[in-house]
């Protein structure tokens, strides 16, 4: 009973946050992105004080991570810039999407392409390591317009219509997003671009609820999705960080970090838990860095599902 009402509270959410991106359509088209900054302030503030339940779980997760470092007014403060970021990013996706050649998506530099280039250059194809940070629903966007052929596995989860809206707004600016389900089809779809030699974005920043990795993750336990790790140890496809970071809520900066080292033991297991724990830290080091860009909604130190 209580798994049928929360389906339905999950389609009603889904037909709700759909008309919102339809209403926001017409004066996101009018205005200038400057103005997406002063919105998200607003709704952010809004969200933060009006949703109890989310408010509670960003502090407490933002105090098991920096707790010792930060006092309670620094975590509140933190908080809110958390909540700040997390509405700005669907405006700049929806944004970026109705102005695709607008200075928008050109102002944020892209740093680190050679790297990008020389893993390209042999001929696998690059696992792009994201996470939900900063503008991380750009990074494809802002690369489709440099030519490269991008990739991304998305989760529709509990809500398709969302997804299938933002998929059609993908595609118009030259990516290629597909459904993580049915596994066998997504799995497909991956090694064929990566043997087209082209880029396949994976977030890997979620608590994986099965067959989660155990690493480190701020000092705790933490169960890392292995995807990325599996992938590239297959079929050789160098594993790059790909991060968009923003300078006073601003989107600014593409970041392509060097490719994460493998090590090869000899033991597949093994290897797959050394590599995803090496890719896991590279996420904690970015995080660490830009707390308040981070989507901190996540649990991540939850005790996954057996």
């Amino acid at each position: 009973m209580k798994k049928s009402g929360s389906k339905i509270w999950h389609r009603v959410g889904d037909i709700l946050i759909n008309g919102l991106l339809a209403c926001m359509i017409i004066p996101l088209r009018l205005l200038s992105s400057n103005a997406l900054t002063p919105i998200s302030k607003f709704l952010g503030t809004t969200v933060f004080y009006l949703i109890k339940k989310y408010r509670e779980r960003v502090i407490q997760n933002l105090t098991l991570a920096f707790g010792k470092e930060k006092d309670s007014e620094e975590i509140i403060r933190l908080a809110r810039e958390v909540f700040f970021n997390f509405t700005l990013t669907p405006l700049e996706s929806v944004y970026a999407y109705l102005h695709p050649f607008e200075r928008f998506l050109l102002k944020i530099d892209v740093e680190g392409e050679r790297y990008l280039r020389s893993s390209l250059s042999l001929g696998k194809g690059v696992i792009a390591l994201g996470a939900h940070l900063g503008p991380f629903t750009l990074v494809g966007a802002r690369l489709s317009l440099e030519g490269y052929r991008f990739n991304l596995i998305f989760n529709e989860g509990n809500y398709p219509k969302l997804w299938k809206r933002l998929g059609d707004r993908q595609r118009r600016l030259g990516q290629n997003p597909f459904p993580l389900k049915p596994t066998p089809s997504s799995l497909k779809k991956s090694l064929n671009c990566l043997r087209r030699n082209e880029i396949l974005y994976l977030i890997a920043d979620e608590q994986q609820r099965r067959g989660g990795v155990a690493t480190p993750f701020f000092g705790q336990t933490a169960f890392s999705p292995p995807g990325p790790a599996i992938l590239s140890l297959k079929t050789g496809a160098p594993i790059l960080p790909m991060f968009i970071l923003r300078e006073n809520g601003v989107p600014r900066r593409l970041v392509i970090g060097p490719p994460i080292e493998i090590e090869k033991t000899g033991n597949m297991e093994k290897d797959i838990e050394i590599l995803t724990a090496k890719f896991t830290r590279v996420i904690e080091g970015a995080v660490r860095q830009y707390p308040g860009q981070w989507s901190w909604l996540n649990r991540r130190w939850k005790t996954p599902k057996k």
